[in-house]
């Protein structure tokens, strides 16, 4: 059952869920969500492009740029201005950029997602799992 929601409704479940930083909508319009997404629905050609498809990019977890981040992407269906969630994939990064663990979610609906804790929980424990196994240093 997939359900459509308003750029209000959105952006009021994402924040309630702690998803308050800033945004970025299709790599560009960067600002707080309701203001990303406006700006980007605004400068859409109606006669062709009002459908299209949106991903929207926040950092959970920033610490600069010589640190392990944790990225956030979500991808929604455009039907006429009204969103339906697609998927969210969660990118734990080392300090270079490279990839250490990811979570992609789909087949739900928004109101399901995780919170922006949960969601940081969920790469990090699996960052956690894949330490534990790794040997301590070289023996000769």
């Amino acid at each position: 059952m997939k359900k459509y929601y308003e750029v209000e409704e959105l952006t009021a479940i994402l924040t309630d869920k702690g998803y308050n930083g800033y945004f970025m909508t299709q790599a560009g319009y960067p600002g707080r969500l309701n203001e990303s997404m406006e700006r980007f629905l605004a400068n859409l050609d109606p006669r062709c492009d009002f459908n299209k498809n949106l991903i929207l990019e926040t950092y959970l977890d920033w610490n600069g740029e010589d640190k392990p981040s944790i990225q956030c992407f979500i991808s929604l269906k455009n039907d006429n201005g009204r969103f339906t969630f697609d998927a969210m994939e969660i990118i734990q990064k080392d300090r270079f950029g490279k990839s250490i663990s990811e979570k992609r979610l789909t087949d739900m609906v928004i109101d399901a997602l995780p919170t922006r804790a949960d969601a940081i929980k969920m790469v990090r424990k699996e960052m956690k799992n894949l330490s534990s196994t790794h040997k301590k240093g070289w023996r000769i």
